[in-house]
């Protein structure tokens, strides 16, 4: 139990993370064309371990038609998550104390969406259980689970030091942060040996660097627990099948598109492998992929190609960058790719004004067939210029901009977030902490005429705008 305690007695670190937005979520199915999830404004969405919740807290801000429930074993998460939603004013959020194994039987209302983010891989086979009977009991059919996880692909070298650290943190002295900090020194010296497992690790000693470099609290929570299992996707599904729960596809929208993982011999060699868990283990080995953020359905329907096209056509896509810091020379994972500039520029022109539909891009840029206007969107949506965004509709902007002042307290009163919640965007955008206060009361220093920093500021300026990110008075 030293080892859980570690990770308990000290806060997780609170961040967004853009995965767990509803129209992201929703948008997955629609582009493997099936029907799930909800389409409207009104949903319910449940987050497993939402820790402090500021991803809960943005969305639940952003989509104030839907209702939201937040479930963490931490007093201290919830108690933080509960502050920040009451002092933005935010009705429509709820927050519960508790462990997974007593949440099967609790009274949730029916879920459209079940998320958890970076909790799969370190709870115990117990525990996991208890989520699959959670989805199972709770999530409507036709409702979407995420889950995200460690994969083996490059984790399982990882076990045994994982491990190692935990037994010798469990003989330390002093602070969870101290005992954690010993036992990383502990590793650095077997590792200069150089001998035996430990020999030639040169991936292992940039790891170990880049940990000893970081947040404590990341590595408690992400190293320094009971049970931290690496897991193939292949298990994962065959784990969730009680709650009876389908692969569609996955929330980094870069994995539908192989040229710019693989070489090209490789994404031949893919194209043999048959559909399912075998294909995506491959995909996972051949790219040394080693987390996954899966998207499930419970039950999925096929759509015809009318019904794919009616929605294909009304899907809405919203910058998520401004406009200066889209180049259209991008570094993927197969290396650099070159966008085309005559077929880019136009898109990316027209959403930094604003969401446009499919339909619209289609009809600006002169392409009739819609999968190829989406293939293009997808591709801005993979480099993280745009963003599927909900169907266009009358949204109170008032919840959005209570939590956007409040995030201005937070970060004059030492918080440093970089997000704020767009009621356009149904998520979050990202803003540098330093400049939020001055988004917020009209106070950045102007810039000289013609000069990079006046470009900056406008475009920056041009972004807020487009996403209508509002602020409560002061």
């Amino acid at each position: 139990m030293i080892a859980e305690d570690l990770a308990a007695s000290s806060p997780y670190t609170n961040h967004y993370f853009s995965s767990l937005s509803p129209a992201l979520l929703r948008f997955v199915p629609l582009l493997h064309r099936m029907h799930a999830g909800p389409y409207g404004a009104r949903f319910t969405y449940v987050e497993l371990g939402c820790g402090q919740a500021l991803s809960l807290l943005v969305i639940a801000a952003a989509n104030p038609g839907a209702t939201f429930y937040g479930v963490d074993y931490s007093p201290a998460h919830v108690a933080r998550a509960r502050r920040m939603a009451e002092l933005a004013g935010l009705a429509n959020v709820h927050f519960i104390e508790k462990r997974f194994e007593d949440m099967v039987e609790a009274d949730l209302p029916p879920a459209d969406i079940v998320a958890l983010h970076g909790v799969w891989s370190w709870i115990g086979p117990e525990t996991r259980s208890a989520v699959v009977r959670i989805i199972e009991r709770h999530l409507k059919p036709g409702g979407i689970a995420h889950l995200s996880y460690n994969t083996m692909t490059t984790w399982t070298q990882l076990v045994p030091i994982q491990r190692l650290m935990n037994d010798h943190a469990e003989r330390g002295v002093g602070t969870a942060e101290e005992r954690a900090t010993q036992a990383m020194a502990f590793v650095e010296k077997l590792l200069g040996t150089n001998l035996g497992y430990f020999k030639d690790q040169k991936a292992m000693q940039k790891w170990l660097e880049h940990i000893r470099s970081g947040d404590i609290r990341y590595v408690l929570h992400e190293y320094f627990v009971r049970h931290w299992q690496p897991t193939q996707h292949s298990e994962v599904v065959e784990m969730l099948q009680p709650a009876k729960l389908t692969f569609v596809g996955s929330c980094d929208v870069i994995d539908t598109i192989d040229r710019f993982l693989l070489p090209p011999d490789a994404v031949k060699f893919l194209a043999d492998v048959p559909q399912g868990p075998l294909k995506e283990t491959v995909r996972d080995l051949l790219r040394s992929n080693g987390f996954r953020r899966d998207v499930f359905v419970r039950g999925p329907v096929p759509m015809t190609p009318a019904e794919w096209r009616a929605l294909a056509r009304v899907q809405r896509f919203a910058p998520l960058r401004r406009r200066d810091r889209c180049p259209l020379s991008l570094p993927f994972p197969v290396g650099k790719v070159d966008l085309n500039p005559g077929t880019f520029d136009p898109i990316l022109d027209r959403l930094a004004d604003g969401p446009a539909t499919v339909a619209e891009i289609g009809a600006l840029v002169g392409e009739a067939q819609d999968g190829v206007v989406l293939r293009r969107l997808v591709t801005l949506a993979a480099a993280g210029y745009a963003y599927p965004c909900a169907a266009a509709g009358d949204v109170d902007p008032g919840p959005a901009a209570r939590f956007n002042r409040t995030i201005v307290r937070e970060i004059a009163a030492g918080h440093a977030h970089d997000i704020l919640a767009s009621p356009t965007l149904g998520a979050g955008v990202r803003i540098p902490s330093s400049r939020i206060a001055g988004h917020a009361d009209g106070t950045l220093p102007p810039a000289a005429p013609g000069t990079e920093a006046e470009a900056e500021l406008l475009a920056e300026r041009r972004l807020v705008q487009a996403l209508d990110v509002r602020f409560a008075p002061g």
